[in-house]
C-alpha cells in the first residue's frame, strides 16, 4: 500500500499542480477579492518555483558535498549502485541499452570500477512501476555490463526492490549471506544520498557515502540564471519535493 501511494499521490506534490489550482481559483471563484488573491498566488508561485538563481540555492544547500576519486586510496569490495537511471519506456531503443536523466549514477560507478576504486558492482532495482512488475532494471544492466567486457564475477545483482527501503533489506541479506564483513561505498545521486545513506545505515550495511549526478550548479552572472523563468527548475522543484517527502514518510514509517 504505502509504494502504490507513492505513486498514485505523486501529482500532488508537483509546483505545476499548485500553479493549476491557483489559476483555476482565479477562473472559478465568485468572490472578487479571492479570485485576485488566487490569481496572484499563481503568478507567485510561477516565479518562485520557475527561478534559476533560487532553485539552484537550495540543491546547494540539500546535496551533501562530493568526494573526490583520488582520496579514495583503499579499493572498496563492492560500489552498491542504486538504481533509476535505466529508460525502459522508449519506444524505440535500437537493441542498446538507454539511460535516463540520471545516466550520470551509472556512468560514475562504471568509472569507479574501471579505475579500481571498487573491486565489484553491486546493482539494485527491479521494477519501480505500477504495471510493468516484470522489469528487473538489475538484471537489464547485467547484461550490459556483461557485454561491455564486465567479468561476471564482478557483478552483483538485487533485482527485487521497487523503493530505497527495499533496496537497502534485500542488499543486507545479499552482502550478509555471500560478502560477510565485505567493505561498501554507496553510490546514488547528491539529492537522494541523505535518506539512501540513512536506510542502510538503519539496516546496519552502513556504507561510504559517495554522491553523485550533482544538479547544484556554480552561480552564474547571466541574466537567465537570475531573473528569467527557466522550464527544467519545475521538474528539480518537484525531484526535491518528492525527496523531502519521501524522507518524512521513512522517518514516520521508521525506515531512518
Amino acid at each position: 500500500m504505502f509504494f502504490i501511494l507513492s505513486k498514485v499521490l505523486v501529482f500532488l506534490i508537483k509546483p505545476i499542480t499548485w500553479i493549476a489550482i491557483a489559476l483555476l481559483g482565479a477562473v472559478f471563484i465568485k468572490n472578487e477579492k479571492w479570485r485576485r488573491r488566487s490569481l496572484y498566488k499563481a503568478v507567485g508561485l510561477f516565479f518562485f518555483f520557475s527561478n534559476h538563481f533560487i532553485c539552484n540555492q537550495v540543491y546547494k544547500w540539500w546535496e551533501p558535498n562530493g568526494i573526490q576519486v583520488e582520496s579514495i586510496s583503499q579499493p572498496y569490495d563492492i560500489g552498491i549502485l542504486l538504481g533509476g537511471y535505466s529508460n525502459s519506456s522508449l519506444s524505440e531503443s535500437h537493441g542498446l541499452h538507454n539511460l535516463s536523466e540520471r545516466g550520470n549514477r551509472f556512468v560514475n560507478a562504471l568509472e569507479l570500477y574501471r579505475r579500481g576504486k571498487i573491486k565489484k558492482i553491486m546493482l539494485s532495482g527491479g521494477s519501480g512501476n505500477l504495471y510493468n512488475q516484470a522489469y528487473s532494471e538489475a538484471e537489464e544492466v547485467k547484461a550490459f555490463l556483461l557485454q561491455l567486457g564486465i567479468p561476471p564475477a564482478d557483478i552483483i545483482i538485487e533485482p527485487a526492490s521497487r523503493n530505497t527501503w527495499e533496496t537497502a533489506l534485500f542488499s543486507k541479506k545479499i552482502l550478509d549471506a555471500e560478502y560477510p564483513g565485505a567493505s561498501c561505498l554507496l553510490i546514488t545521486s547528491a539529492w537522494n544520498m541523505q535518506r539512501a545513506k540513512g536506510c542502510f545505515d538503519k539496516v546496519g550495511i552502513k556504507p561510504d557515502a559517495y554522491p553523485v549526478d550533482f544538479i547544484s550548479e556554480n552561480d552564474r552572472l547571466e541574466p537567465e540564471f537570475w531573473l528569467f523563468p527557466e522550464k527544467l527548475c519545475f521538474y528539480r522543484w518537484e525531484l526535491l519535493i518528492k525527496e523531502w517527502v519521501g524522507c518524512v514518510a521513512y522517518a514516520i514509517k521508521g525506515y531512518l
